[in-house]
């Protein structure tokens, strides 16, 4: 499988991006941006810092909680990855959206994928983000990639990158990711 062929082709197996701003029982919205550098064939992660009140030293996307201000799910999206990682809106170019999941912090999450310029450099919010890492999209696909291990005291499945391991919501959004490139 060529990378760059299926990258140049994502977008065809992406849904159309929902701005109807419903939830599902009240969950509240959140959109989260599926960074994707196309030229280094590399996704963008980052790890949460320990002092948030959800989902702390997890390995996430940059996205956050939809503000009415947004108006949209997109614009939260953009909004948020430039407070915690500083790639400008103008950087961005998104291509649609991944299914929308249910979070255990009670968020209904859309994913939206995005190639980012390749010239961008990263500006960590500290507040909000210990630290950035990306991730080889060649390396992801590999199978021994994915294992499954015990978090928590329950058994989840994760993708191992070097010295992290991404588990969670993030799992799943990226499987779903990456079962789209398969196609």
């Amino acid at each position: 499988m060529i990378i760059m062929d299926v990258l140049a082709n994502l977008g065809k197996n992406l849904e159309s991006i929902d701005l109807s701003l419903e939830s599902p029982m009240n969950f509240r919205l959140a959109a989260v941006l599926v960074p994707i550098y196309v030229k280094d064939q590399k996704i963008l992660f980052t790890k949460r810092t320990e002092n948030l009140s959800h989902h702390q030293g997890q390995i996430s996307f940059p996205g956050g909680r939809f503000d009415e201000s947004d108006g949209n799910l997109v614009e939260t999206a953009l909004r948020e990855t430039e407070e915690e990682v500083g790639i400008k809106r103008e950087s961005i170019h998104v291509l649609g959206s991944l299914n929308p999941l249910l979070s255990t912090s009670m968020h209904y999450v859309y994913p939206l994928v995005a190639f980012i310029d390749e010239d961008v450099d990263l500006i960590i919010n500290p507040k909000e983000v210990q630290e950035t890492f990306f991730a080889d999209i060649k390396q992801l696909l590999l199978p021994e990639n994915n294992l499954s291990g015990m978090f928590n005291n329950q058994e989840y499945m994760y993708y191992n990158v070097g010295k992290y391991k991404i588990w969670g919501l993030t799992h799943l959004i990226l499987t779903d990711l990456l079962t789209r490139l398969k196609k």
